[in-house]
């Protein structure tokens, strides 16, 4: 578990931060106390519209925001991310269901279930919240939380459909207001054992940010920070409900969250949540296969072409080439360079088997394309590369663009193949033909001599598979 190493700070600089942060941490629960200790300090304020207004609208943009982050932690495989979406959206979640189940608005009842559900949505995300702080301690973790991410989504989605169900059914032990889950000793307990999971990464989160100096790291440290303060107000209010103190740790929830929201709002757009992606995924190893096409001839035929029709021949030919690759074969389509396209397979290192699909994927698009070409007189063909082996996907760029690249011999190897392969035809390297099943029909193309490579290779075009 290494932290980046960050260039050291005075020692006075550090201690006046440490301090002011402990100071604007402590200032919620010093409000707290004074509200308990005096209860004329502590009046009841019961506004259920504004209640479900606000909690409705706030559990929406923490669900939002875990949405968000789902999506990026899903595009770059990032483990952490996708943790701490799964704690957003949890939150968000049972937020969301206590404001429905707010008396006299959606239910003219009390519901037992609504009551306790923002201090239950709070100890799932924790879990989570905690999970994302320490995903990094061992090597193995990461890889286990992406290979099963669509269970652990519908994993929070079936609990929070699972307690809205429960809670309307008035099922044990949610059977009403006054029922042992709406005011026992468990709320307690789950209160307790939020607090402590919520302040452990808070503080991980603040060593994350003590190494890399980015506003988001830090922003997370205080969201959690405020959700562990949150869940003591859940300890200690009892049967305050309505009063200040009930209201002031539904507040530090609302805080925490307009936090990660300005910090998120704060970042590029595009990659917003990258400073908190691991280390691993910023750049690493990985076992792919990649698929160069080119249209040959396409200079020519747009030299005597309308703009116009240059256009409808890409739109036409990529608009078969992107679904093909990605929905039928699970590649990537890396980018589109003018009549170029280059697509990778395992990018997430979950298929095992890329060689062969990347094959596949370029013996299909060869016979849609050539027929498309068939169909119209004049339009070029295309040739196909494809090379397996080891590449590195690594972070360039920063705020503005960033990218995430596989770069590597193997990767342009595979862009040497594509210019040496036959119009309308496959080459593909040796790494790749040793991984095909046997009945693999190729050609022998041997002693090839290859731009910026001393070696000659040999390679195969690829006619059928099994």
């Amino acid at each position: 578990m290494e932290l980046p190493a960050f260039p050291p700070k005075s020692s006075a600089r550090s201690v006046t931060v440490v301090v002011v942060a402990v100071i604007a941490a402590a200032l919620p629960l010093v409000g707290l106390v004074s509200l308990l200790l005096r209860s004329q300090r502590d009046p009841h304020f019961a506004d259920y519209r504004a209640h479900f207004v606000v909690f409705g609208i706030v559990g929406a943009v923490a669900f939002a925001l875990g949405f968000a982050a789902g999506e990026a932690a899903n595009r770059r495989g990032d483990a952490r991310v996708l943790l701490l979406s799964l704690a957003f959206m949890a939150t968000g979640g049972f937020m969301g269901l206590h404001a429905v189940g707010t008396t006299g608005v959606l239910f003219m009842g009390d519901y037992a279930g609504f009551q306790v559900a923002i201090p239950v949505g709070l100890f799932v995300s924790a879990v989570f919240a905690a999970g994302s702080a320490f995903v990094d301690v061992r090597p193995w973790i990461a890889p286990m939380v992406i290979k099963y991410r669509a269970l652990l989504h519908g994993g929070v989605l079936l609990a929070m459909g699972t307690w809205f169900v429960w809670t309307v059914a008035r099922l044990p032990p949610l059977g009403g207001a006054s029922s042992e889950a709406a005011r026992g000793q468990l709320l307690t307990a789950l209160a307790i054992g939020g607090t402590i999971i919520y302040a452990a990464s808070a503080a991980r989160y603040w060593e994350i940010f003590r190494h890399r100096r980015q506003l988001l790291p830090a922003a997370v440290s205080a969201c959690f920070l405020l959700l562990s303060e949150a869940m003591i107000g859940v300890a200690v209010t009892g049967e305050r409900r309505w009063h200040a103190s009930w209201w002031e740790w539904h507040g530090l929830i609302v805080s925490a969250y307009l936090v990660i929201g300005f910090a998120a709002r704060h970042e590029w757009r595009d990659e917003r949540f990258r400073h908190l992606y691991l280390s691993t995924t910023r750049e690493h190893p990985r076992d792919v296969s990649v698929l160069f096409g080119d249209l040959v001839g396409f200079t020519t035929f747009a030299e005597r072409s309308t703009p116009r029709e240059v256009a409808e021949v890409l739109n036409a030919y990529w608009g078969i080439a992107a679904p093909l690759i990605t929905r039928e074969f699970g590649g990537e389509i890396e980018k589109f360079i003018g009549d170029g396209v280059m697509a990778t397979f395992n990018g997430r290192g979950d298929q095992p088997d890329h060689a062969f699909r990347a094959s596949r994927a370029a013996l299909a698009l060869q016979k849609r394309l050539s027929a498309l070409a068939e169909e119209r007189s004049g339009w070029p063909q295309m040739r196909i590369g494809v090379n397996s082996g080891e590449a590195v996907v690594r972070e360039v760029g920063g705020d503005g663009h960033v990218a995430y690249p596989l770069v590597g011999d193997t990767v342009n190897t595979g862009a040497r193949l594509e210019s040496l392969a036959p119009a309308g035809g496959i080459l593909i390297g040796a790494e790749t033909y040793g991984q095909l099943p046997d009945g693999t029909v190729v050609e022998e193309r041997v002693g090839l001599r290859v731009k910026g490579k001393d070696d000659l290779l040999n390679a195969y075009v690829l006619l059928a598979l099994p």
